[in-house]
């Protein structure tokens, strides 16, 4: 038998209708809620409401002016979260350090644009300093700049082109976060009993402080890992950060770190602060070097920018 191709039109056109037809037939005496299509939506909706939470960490958030003003209360309670997670937040909204505020965000803004410069740009070229970590550094998916604390106050430094309108505002915030980490170190050293001779404010006594403009390009996925888990060296890590990237892992009973980790919220108008390793050592152990990993924040991938002033007051 010979078919024509409107033959075969008309015969699939009609096959279409009878499936069509028993399809309605069968499915119609059903409610709405049950039809194949809305169960899916519904599975996919208990998938999401059942997916397991995000473990938030809570911090002691220890206020910088009852600190400075040596107030008992807040140094008992800096001394806790010391010597328990040896990580805390420091409240800096006070007349001492708001513009620091104003700074950072400006600092990150030039940050940017010295970041988004070419590879090959000569700022870039002439900042890098290899063998150490002062400069211009790339990092496998991350970039920073790091200046130098004692070089900087002593107007040795030299600053990219890019980053010289803001001069003001870098060697506040260097003065600003230098103020409230030493502050932190010497109610601690009181509190605890710690002598570190080398712990000094003068700019002309060598050490490795420094403050670093960490840039992450929008490369990474939600939840990655980028830096695995690790402790800090040096006395104390104060951080500066807009989103959740910190994790500090949780311990079983017996004080044995497991593989759950718990996330470090944001905390508005304060930084982060960490013991790490040299001042757990001063301190024989009573003072614990803070365990975190770093991960890439919730949601679509974008620009992320951090502060970080490393106090470490001793020459490598």
């Amino acid at each position: 038998m010979h078919l024509t191709r409107s033959g075969v039109c008309q015969g699939i056109h009609n096959l279409y209708r009878q499936q069509l037809s028993s399809r309605l037939s069968s499915s119609q005496h059903l409610p709405f809620f049950q039809s194949p299509n809305f169960n899916s939506l519904k599975k996919k909706k208990n998938m999401a409401v059942n997916a397991p939470k995000v473990k938030m960490a809570s911090l002691a958030v220890i206020n910088y002016e009852a600190l400075a003003n040596k107030d008992a209360a807040e140094i008992e309670k800096l001394v806790q979260a010391s010597q328990s997670v040896g990580m805390f937040y420091l409240d800096l909204r006070g007349p001492r350090t708001n513009a620091i505020f104003e700074d950072v965000s400006a600092i990150f803004k030039t940050g940017n644009e010295f970041f988004d410069l070419a590879p090959e740009s000569e700022e870039k070229t002439q900042s890098l300093r290899e063998g150490m970590e002062r400069g211009y550094h790339v990092g496998k998916g991350y970039e920073y700049y790091e200046i130098a604390r004692d070089e900087f106050q002593l107007s040795k430094w030299v600053l990219p082109a890019t980053f010289v309108p803001q001069k003001d505002r870098i060697t506040r915030t260097i003065k600003i976060f230098n103020d409230a980490v030493q502050t932190v170190l010497a109610e601690l050293c009181v509190a605890v009993d710690i002598k570190i001779p080398e712990l000094s404010d003068d700019p002309t006594v060598p050490s490795d402080t420094a403050l670093k403009l960490v840039y992450k390009p929008p490369i990474h996925d939600a939840g990655k890992v980028i830096h695995p888990w690790h402790t800090d060296f040096g006395l104390a890590t104060l951080l500066w950060y807009d989103e959740v990237t910190t994790q500090v892992p949780i311990y079983d009973e017996k004080g044995k770190q497991t593989e759950e980790w718990e996330t470090v919220p944001v905390v508005e108008g304060s930084v982060l602060i960490n013991v790490a390793d040299e001042l757990s050592a001063k301190s024989g152990g009573r003072l614990h070097s803070t365990v975190h990993r770093v991960v890439a924040p919730p949601g679509e991938k974008r620009v992320r920018n951090g502060i970080i002033y490393l106090l470490r007051p001793y020459k490598s």
